[in-house]
Order: C-alpha cells, then structure tokens, then sequence
C-alpha cells in the first residue's frame, strides 16, 4: 500500500533515508516533494461498515508544536488529529471486496489571488 507521508513527518522521514538534509528546495527554488490540497470523495457505504466495524475509532495521534528547536515547552495547547492518509487503512479488512482507493494529480496550478 502507497499512501502519502504527512508534512510534519517528511523532513525526518528524508533525513533517515534519502537526504541528510531533509526537505530542502532544489536548484528551482521549489521543493523536490511538493505539498497538496487534501480533498476526499469517497462512498458512504464503505465508510459507513468500516466505522461500523471499528465502533468509529479512527487512530489518531498528538502533533505538538514547540516553541524551539530543544522541543521542551509548547507553543500553544495540542489537540488529537486523525489523518486522511490513513483512511485506506482502515477501508483495507472489508471481506470479499479489496479498497478502492485512487488520486488524481493535477498539474502545477500556482494560484493567484485577485
């Protein structure tokens, strides 16, 4: 399975594998790994046995944000988050019927505000 990775674990993620650098912008000035616009279709049959299936628990996890570099004292109060990364996950057990799941890519789109 292919899903994409969160922006708040990219840097790291580039950092162990393949840059020890991280996410740093290429001779174009643009990230080599652009972010995107999440928007989700989906069919509700599915989604509804699968929350069915797991009583509606979804994993979620805590995304702090710190205040500096030494990661000891928060900027501001944290909240549970859920990501739509993971929906396929949960779509993945349904018996007798593999997830749907695609994307689509649209070209570079910069926007302009009028």
């Amino acid at each position: 399975m292919t899903i994409n990775v969160e922006y708040n674990y990219i840097d790291s993620l580039l950092k162990a594998t393949i840059n020890s650098e991280g996410d740093v912008n290429g001779g174009d000035g643009f990230s080599p790994f652009p972010g995107n616009a999440n928007q989700l279709i989906l069919a509700l049959a599915p989604y509804v046995e699968a929350l069915e299936k797991s009583g509606g628990v979804v994993g979620e996890f805590v995304n702090p944000k710190y205040t500096d570099e030494s990661r000891t004292k928060f900027k501001k109060p944290t909240r549970l988050e859920c990501m739509m990364q993971d929906y396929p996950i949960i779509l993945k057990d349904r018996p007798g019927e593999p997830a749907k799941v695609g994307v689509t890519i649209f070209g570079d789109q910069p926007y302009e505000e009028t």
